[in-house]
């Protein structure tokens, strides 16, 4: 009798190094999943690239500009002017182009730009007006500009030669379409306004101004910025400030199945904890090998595979549930098939129960972005309380029989 209760403890302590040891192993593994979804964000970002670079990279649609050369002093002395106000109406036309398994958002957006020069008016002879698209390469014809009220035919692409006549105010006018990927910007210089209508919807704004207005608008989506001079104001005269529509969501699959293994550890944890809680309470005295504890684990890992290859075709949500229903099964069916050999039902549908909460739990999680460490914390703490509640009546130097 002196020996069962010398060993109990040294069973019990035995089995949790195991335990431990499984867990270090399992961990490397979520390390090598986390490697492959990296991999997989690589090819992603390949098609993104080789999209762009036919189509036309990310744009960012600038304001006009207008520079003036004094060449009758001995060296050339260059104003710069930037319009003090525009108003660019933009009108976008998104599409999926598939590159394999991607899908890559492009657009083709049509520039309507109206804005006004203050100069002096003792500014007169050549000068050169232009504006700004971050990739020329996008234009699928020519630009159509209107300066000072008279359309200008010597152009070379956003490129203008105009002459001054000591005008005080000079309007202009642009019209153009041009393509691009990913994400369209608009630079906010002195007093800005931009209206932009899409046929898609827009997951995300970026950028140093959020949205004045943005809602679904005769089938399609409307969004207004404003940014006036006072605002827009920077002492950097490299840094100009400018606000984006993003087409590509920037929390893809991958991004959410990164975040769900980051609790991978503590999620294949739980569920070995409940697998030895059950050992040490069970009155049948019914032993868990650890090749058992093992194979469960792996099939925990095998959930984010299964999330990330379903996920790749279907919405992240619907292979989520796939993904968990098929893990939450085989462990269940594995539990009341080979580990209680079918005497026991209420442990594998606990361990099933258990299963849904924590993959419930987990994608309630990594969708609080936010509130994740918060909502971690209290999960926890009452999975804390959980165990001290099932373990309450457990005699740990005694054996159970």
């Amino acid at each position: 009798m002196m020996n069962e209760k010398t060993d109990a403890p040294k069973n019990i302590m035995a089995k949790i190094y195991t335990i431990i040891g499984f867990l270090i192993a399992l961990s490397i593994g979520l390390l090598c999943i986390n490697g492959i979804i990296n991999d997989r964000m690589k090819y992603k970002d390949e098609a993104v690239q080789n999209v762009e670079n036919t189509w036309g990279k990310a744009q960012t649609i600038g304001v006009g500009e207008l520079k003036y050369f004094e060449k009758d002093k001995k060296d050339a002395i260059t104003h710069s002017f930037n319009s003090t106000a525009t108003i660019t109406n933009a009108k976008a036309k998104v599409e999926l182009k598939k590159k394999g398994i991607y899908e890559v958002p492009v657009y083709t957006v049509e520039i309507h730009q109206k804005g006004e020069f203050d100069i002096n008016p003792a500014y007169k002879g050549a000068a050169e007006f232009k504006f700004k698209v971050s990739d020329p390469r996008g234009f699928i014809q020519k630009p159509v500009i209107k300066f000072n009220d008279k359309i200008i035919n010597n152009c070379n692409s956003y490129k203008c030669s105009v002459v001054l006549n000591g005008e005080k105010q000079i309007p202009y006018e642009i019209n153009y379409t041009i393509r691009g990927t990913k994400n369209l910007s608009f630079d906010a210089i002195n007093t800005s306004e931009t209206y932009l209508n899409t046929n898609y919807w827009v997951p995300e704004y970026t950028g140093d101004f959020s949205p004045v207005e943005h809602h679904e608008k005769d089938g399609g989506y409307y969004t207004f910025w404003s940014a006036p001079e006072a605002a827009t104001t920077v002492d950097d005269k490299y840094n100009t400030l400018s606000y984006s529509a993003n087409f590509i969501n920037t929390v893809d699959i991958y991004r959410m199945t990164e975040r769900c293994v980051k609790y991978g550890f503590l999620f294949i944890a739980l569920t070995f904890l409940a697998f030895f809680v059950y050992e040490i309470i069970n009155k049948q005295n019914k032993h868990i090998h650890p090749f058992q504890y093992s194979l469960v684990g792996v099939s925990m890992l095998v959930f984010y595979l299964l999330l990330l290859s379903i996920s790749e075709f279907i919405n992240f949500g619907i292979s989520y549930l796939i993904a968990a229903i098929m893990t939450t099964s085989l462990i269940s069916f594995y539990t009341y098939f080979v580990l209680t050999n079918k005497e026991d039902k209420k442990f594998p549908l606990m361990i099933g129960g258990i299963l849904a909460v924590i993959y419930l739990y987990l994608y309630i999680t990594v969708n609080l972005k936010e509130l994740s460490l918060l909502t971690g914390s209290f999960g926890l703490f009452i999975t804390i309380i959980i165990v001290m509640y099932a373990t309450r009546n457990v005699e740990w130097y005694k054996e159970n029989q």
